[in-house]
């Protein structure tokens, strides 16, 4: 009887599991295609923003950005895990969450972002922010 409870439990998760991955893939960011004027800002420590107008065929955010490091004076480190891309550093700027909880954040259209860079579609005439910010735990 044990068993089958269980049994009933674990494919009761696993049907869970299928309908969230089946909205996501419904629901989720979709890519624009084509070529898209956008506006890139990166905000920093200083809260000083150097501005970027981008046209780009790229469809996520992740790619934006490597069009951009090849092309002019944006930089960036990130790695990728099984979580997405992770960003190290913008322009040489590298934040230190262990120390101080500060890391770079993603806003589209001033709005915080839903997604990592690699998830974030980019779409034609909207304005992406990186700013660095820092964390600070309410008491």
């Amino acid at each position: 009887m044990k068993n089958k409870k269980t049994l009933t439990w674990v494919l009761g998760l696993i049907v869970a599991a299928l309908l969230m991955f089946g909205l996501y893939k419904a629901f989720g960011p979709k890519p624009q295609a084509g070529s898209k004027s956008v506006t890139v800002e990166v905000v920093d420590d200083q809260g000083e923003t150097k501005t970027y107008s981008e046209k780009t065929d790229a469809e996520f955010l992740s790619e934006l950005m490597d069009e951009m490091k090849k092309d002019g004076d944006f930089t960036y480190e990130g790695s990728t895990s099984e979580y997405g891309l992770y960003i190290i550093s913008i322009n040489g700027l590298t934040p230190d969450y262990e120390k101080d909880g500060a890391y770079w954040s993603i806003y589209v259209n001033g709005e915080y972002g839903q997604y990592g860079a690699d998830a974030q579609p980019v779409t034609d005439g909207d304005t992406y922010r990186f700013a660095y910010e820092v964390y600070v735990p309410e008491e």
